[in-house]
C-alpha cells in the first residue's frame, strides 16, 4: 500500500494547483487522475497538424494565473486573447472598460427603439464593474503607487473603507439571477437575450453583469492551454511530488483513511484533498468507522450534494478550414462571442425545450431537428481560433476552428438513451458549422477539411462531470455549497475528517480562477498541524 502525507485526486487546475503548492514546501504528496492525461476541463490536442483546446479556449488571469507562473517558475509565455463580441455584422473588439460605451452604441444600432433602456443596462454594468474595482483594491489607498504622508492616508483610507463597506453592502444584494435584474432595466426580451444568453441560466448578478471586465483579462498560453497545464504537472515532478495517471479511484474509506483505484492499488492517506466532482466522493465514501457526530453531518452533506445538478453544459464542435487564418481575422478576430441573429433565442432554450423534453416515449427526431435548426439560428456562439494567437497551432495556410455553445445535457442524455446520440451529434455539427458558414464566415462550409465534435455526454463521460457541467452546480436551484466570497476558506472543506476539496464544486459561481484559488486553499489547510 503506497502511503502518503497528502494525496490529491483529480488532475485539473485545481488538483494542480493543490500538489505544486504542498511539492512546493516539500511536502509528501501525490496526485492521482482518472485519465491518460492531466487538465480535466483544461487540455489541448492534435489532430492532423491542428492544435485544438479540449475545454477552456484560454485562461482568466484574474490576477492569479501570472502570479502562479512567476512563484513557481513555470517558464509559458502568455500570448494576448483579445475578445471581441459580435451581432449580425456588427463586430466589436472589446480593449477595457473604455469600450463599454462603444458597446452600448452597438446595441442601439441593433434596437434603435431602446435606447434609453441600453443606458441604463450599461450603467449597471459600469456600476458592477466599479464596485469590482473597490472589493480588490484597485482604488484603495493602499495600492497607490505615488507615495502618501501618513497624515493623507488616515483620512484617504478611512473614506475608502466606508466605500468599501457599502460596496460589501451592495453585492451582498446581488446574488439574484441576473435575468430579473435585465427585466428591472428593460422590456425588450431580444435586446436582453443579445446581453445574457451566452450566460448559464439564473446566474448570479453581480458575476454575469462584472463580466465585462473580464474580457480584457484573457490569456493564451503558447503551446495552447494544455501547456500551462503540462508545465505544472512537470513542476511538480521537479519538487519531489509524484504524479500518477490512469488511476480512478473507486473507494473511498475516511475512517481507515485509504482509497481504493480501478486497478486494485491501495492508497493510504493523512489528508486527502479531492478535486473532483463532489457527487462521487460522497457516493464512493462509506461512513463505516465515523462518530456518530461525523456520520451525522456526512449524510446530511450526502443527501444535499447528491440531489442537486450540474449547470448546462457545452457542446462543441472542431474543425479544420482550407482557408488561411487571415480570412477569419478578417472578420473577426481569435476568440469571439457571435450572435448571428438579433432577435435572440426567446423561449426557445427554456420553455419550448422543456416541453419538448416533457414528451413521454421516444423523442420525434423531425421535432428535435427543427427545434435544433431554430436554436442555432438565433444562439450566441463562443468562436475560439487558436491559430490566431499562436502561428505554430495549424499547418500553413490553414485554420482549426472551434465553435461551440451551452447545450442541455438532458436532451443529450436523452438522445444517447435512445440510441441515436452519434446521428445527432452530426446533425449539431453540421448545423453549427452552416450558421456560421451562412452569417460570420461566407463558405466556411466548403472548405470543412474535417470535424469531430463533444456533447455533454461526451464531457460527462471523459471528465466525470455531474451532468456534463463545466462550471459546477446549476444556479436554477440552492447550491449546496458555499456562494459568499467572504467564506471562500471554508467552502474546501467537507463533512469527512481530514478531506477537503477543492475545484468548480465547491464554490459557486467558479471558473478557473475558483479553481486556482480553492486548490491553494486546500493546500494551506492541509499544510497546517
Amino acid at each position: 500500500m503506497t502511503s502518503k502525507d497528502v494525496i490529491v485526486v483529480g488532475g485539473g487546475i485545481a488538483g494542480l494547483t493543490a500538489a505544486l503548492s504542498l511539492a512546493n514546501k516539500g511536502k509528501d504528496v501525490l496526485l492521482l487522475e482518472k485519465n491518460e492525461a492531466c487538465g480535466g476541463l483544461m487540455n489541448s490536442f492534435v489532430r492532423d497538424g491542428f492544435r485544438f483546446e479540449g475545454g477552456a479556449r484560454a485562461l482568466v488571469n484574474a490576477g492569479l494565473v501570472k502570479p502562479l507562473l512567476k512563484e513557481f517558475a513555470l517558464e509559458v509565455e502568455m500570448l494576448p486573447n483579445p475578445i471581441t463580441l459580435g451581432v449580425e455584422d456588427r463586430m466589436l473588439r472589446i480593449e477595457g472598460e473604455r469600450s463599454l460605451d462603444a458597446y452600448a452604441e452597438l446595441l442601439k444600432g441593433l434596437y434603435p427603439e431602446s435606447g434609453a433602456e441600453v443606458d441604463r443596462i450599461v450603467d449597471a454594468i459600469r456600476a458592477v464593474i466599479g464596485d469590482m474595482k473597490t472589493l480588490y483594491g484597485v482604488d484603495s489607498p493602499l495600492f497607490t503607487r505615488k507615495k502618501k504622508n501618513i497624515l493623507v492616508l488616515v483620512p484617504a483610507m478611512a473614506a475608502w473603507m466606508f466605500k468599501f463597506m457599502r460596496t460589501m453592502y451592495r453585492i451582498s444584494k446581488m446574488d439574484t439571477p441576473f435575468e430579473e435584474r435585465l427585466d428591472e432595466l428593460s422590456a425588450n426580451r431580444p435586446l436582453k437575450d443579445i446581453i445574457g444568453q451566452h450566460f448559464f441560466r439564473k446566474t448570479p448578478v453581480f458575476f454575469a453583469l462584472s463580466y465585462f471586465a473580464l474580457y480584457g483579462d484573457y490569456v493564451y498560453p503558447k503551446g495552447g492551454v494544455g501547456a500551462f497545464i503540462e508545465a505544472m504537472a512537470n513542476a511538480i515532478t521537479r519538487r519531489g511530488g509524484e504524479l500518477r495517471l490512469d488511476a480512478e479511484i473507486v473507494a473511498v474509506d475516511p475512517a481507515a483513511k485509504t482509497l481504493t483505484d480501478a486497478a486494485g492499488n491501495s492508497y493510504r492517506y493523512g489528508k486527502l484533498i479531492w478535486t473532483g466532482d463532489l457527487k462521487t466522493l460522497y457516493s464512493l465514501s462509506a461512513d463505516a468507522g465515523l462518530a456518530p457526530k461525523e456520520q451525522a453531518a456526512f449524510a446530511r452533506t450526502k443527501e444535499a450534494v447528491l440531489k442537486r445538478h450540474g449547470a448546462e453544459s457545452v457542446f462543441s464542435v472542431f474543425l479544420a478550414a482550407d482557408l488561411p487564418p487571415e480570412f477569419f481575422g478578417g472578420h473577426a478576430g481569435a476568440h469571439v462571442f457571435y450572435t448571428p441573429d438579433r432577435r435572440g433565442l426567446g423561449a426557445i432554450h427554456t420553455d419550448e425545450l422543456k416541453a419538448l423534453l416533457a414528451r413521454t416515449g421516444a423523442l420525434p427526431k423531425d421535432e428535435v431537428l427543427e427545434w435544433l435548426g431554430r436554436f442555432c439560428r438565433y444562439n450566441t456562439f463562443e468562436l475560439s481560433i487558436p491559430v490566431l494567437r499562436d502561428s505554430d497551432a495549424a499547418p500553413a495556410g490553414k485554420t482549426g476552428l472551434i465553435i461551440s455553445a451551452l447545450f442541455d445535457y438532458a436532451l443529450s442524455e436523452r438522445i444517447r438513451a435512445e440510441g441515436w446520440h452519434d446521428d445527432f451529434k452530426r446533425h449539431v455539427e453540421k448545423a453549427f458549422i452552416e450558421t456560421i458558414s451562412a452569417s460570420l464566415y461566407p463558405g466556411l462550409a466548403d472548405k470543412v477539411l474535417f470535424s469531430f465534435s463533444a456533447s455533454p455526454s461526451s464531457i460527462r463521460e471523459r471528465v466525470g462531470s455531474s451532468e456534463g457541467s463545466i462550471v459546477g452546480w446549476s444556479f436554477e436551484e440552492e447550491v449546496p455549497v458555499t456562494t459568499s466570497m467572504f467564506r471562500m476558506a471554508d467552502s474546501v472543506k467537507t463533512a469527512l475528517p481530514d478531506v477537503y476539496a477543492a475545484g468548480k464544486w465547491v464554490y459557486s459561481p467558479a471558473g478557473g480562477p475558483t479553481a486556482i484559488m480553492t486548490g491553494r486553499i486546500a493546500a494551506k489547510q492541509c499544510m497546517k498541524r
